[in-house]
């Protein structure tokens, strides 16, 4: 087999990184293009991030997209990193060139945005200062959207709201129900919903909120208890699954030059949601 027809390899690095559905994402869009490409998980300690990167690069990778733990770290190890990535301080694709340089973006912001589909901005709280976090922010107030950080950490909570000129609050009952009321959107971008059944406790109060409200999350791999919560309330939800789809849509036109079949990813991640 000539070197031209050994398929490149691109993937996902996490911890834990089981669950992703980025392959089936990817995966699906390369055979519906005819590319010679495969895409894996790799679950990678935080320990290992820095040569896995280098090894990836090595083996002359596509490139690999990046979730929990690793967006900050990674930004640090990027030969170059675009000004979306560095403004939210967290990288989630990195591609590599021909010479093996690790260049940095993150398409969470855009992903963000594509997901909501054009729905009228408003009072928006935002659950979380991560790196997910960071680019709903980014997202939201570019759109026109009043954002409010929630964090348990109050440095954190500024650093995150920094990003885009947002206002803080504390995770307290009372600032919870201030924010809440009227809010048209809540977005928890905290890790809780990763632990199935976990609640955030104090809750937000959902029931305090806006008329047409969406309660969005952006665990996708299961029903969190902020969504089950909303869902019995009458409150519209989301979970995570678009934001991932156009994430990866604009992650995979990054790595290959190739324009995103969205309609076959959406229909992949139809597929894997189904079977779970």
């Amino acid at each position: 087999m000539s070197r031209a027809e050994v398929p490149r390899l691109a993937g996902v690095l996490g911890w834990p990184v089981a669950h992703s559905r980025s392959p089936a994402l990817h995966g699906a869009a390369y055979r519906a293009l005819g590319l010679s490409a495969i895409y894996l998980p790799f679950a990678v300690a935080p320990a290992d991030l820095a040569a896995a990167v280098r090894g990836l690069a090595v083996l002359g990778a596509l490139g690999v997209n990046v979730t929990v733990p690793h967006k900050g770290a990674a930004l640090a190890l990027c030969d170059e990193v675009d000004e979306v990535a560095r403004a939210v301080g967290a990288v989630n694709t990195i591609v590599y060139s021909p010479e093996g340089r690790a260049r940095g973006f993150n398409t969470d912001v855009a992903g963000f945005t594509d997901a909501l589909d054009g729905r009228a901005p408003g009072p928006a709280v935002v659950l979380g200062a991560g790196g997910a976090a960071r680019a709903v922010v980014l997202a939201l107030t570019a759109r026109g959207d009043q954002v409010t950080v929630v964090a348990r950490d109050p440095a954190a909570a500024a650093r995150a709201a920094a990003v885009a000129g947002a206002a803080t609050a504390q995770w307290t009952e009372a600032e919870l129900r201030q924010v809440c009321a009227g809010a048209r959107l809540v977005v928890d971008a905290t890790s809780a919903g990763l632990e199935p059944g976990r609640r955030l406790a104090p809750s937000p109060p959902l029931e305090r909120l806006a008329s047409g409200a969406v309660v969005i999350s952006l665990i996708y791999h299961h029903e969190t208890a902020l969504l089950a919560e909303a869902r019995a309330l009458g409150v519209a939800t989301m979970d995570g699954g678009p934001m991932l789809v156009h994430q990866a849509a604009r992650a995979f036109t990054l790595m290959t030059g190739c324009a995103a079949p969205l309609d076959v990813m959406l229909a992949a991640y139809a597929a894997t949601a189904s079977a779970t």
